[in-house]
């Protein structure tokens, strides 16, 4: 063979090589999704998780009979996991109310990202108090929930009021963000790596609550 056209052949393998390198990243997509809440048939969109009762009424994902926790591991026992492949990083937006009564500082309602099953996902509870359990940043994995957070963050469901929420996750730095009503500090921040991918969802541990506009955009 000349040493020109060695020359060529070793340039094809190179070219070869360097595209090859580069499919990982041109097989990963994104994606957004836009849950359609304009009629109750639409519920079927969704993975019911829990002993919650859901419908959708009025152009909102409504948990409208509380969950009651139960079963081998401590947990939220009313959610909606929304049907979709599995997804890397998401940004979550969606308006949420808790119609719980005022008075009670328990009071939840939560979102849900990283879902791959029952016994593993995170969840970010809302609630109208902080303590070890309340308003926090959570994961399950095969075991009672554990808190991610450094439970110093302000208490945000205090009223019966629609509250606009967006959740930031990145599992390739193992960041949870949560904004709150526009605002651009996080009202809550974890770093866990435990959970890569899943499915997005929303609910409370044991109350009752509604969702709606939601929107999420993600990587598959």
């Amino acid at each position: 063979m000349s040493r020109s056209r060695a020359f060529i052949v070793r340039l094809s393998c190179l070219a070869a090589l360097a595209a090859a390198s580069v499919l990982p990243l041109a097989a990963q997509s994104t994606v957004t999704l836009a849950p359609d809440l304009s009629s109750p048939a639409h519920l079927s969109d969704w993975t019911v998780d829990g002993s919650g009762a859901w419908k959708i009424a009025d152009g909102a994902l409504v948990l409208f009979k509380a969950g009651i926790p139960g079963g081998p591991i401590r947990r939220p026992a009313g959610l909606a996991i929304l049907k979709s492949d599995p997804l890397t990083r998401v940004t979550v937006t969606a308006e949420i109310k808790s119609d719980a009564p005022v008075n009670l500082p328990v009071r939840d309602v939560d979102v849900v990202v990283g879902y791959q099953s029952p016994s593993r996902f995170y969840y970010i509870h809302l609630a109208g108090i902080t303590n070890d359990v309340h308003n926090g940043i959570f994961v399950v994995a095969d075991a009672d929930r554990r808190r991610l957070d450094d439970q110093t963050a302000k208490p945000q469901m205090k009223d019966q009021a629609w509250h606009q929420v967006r959740i930031e996750r990145d599992p390739s730095t193992g960041t949870i963000d949560v904004f709150m009503n526009g605002g651009t500090t996080p009202v809550l921040h974890a770093v866990d790596k435990t959970l890569t991918s899943g499915r997005i969802g929303f609910g409370s541990f044991d109350e009752t609550g509604l969702f709606r506009h939601i929107v999420v955009k993600g990587e598959k």
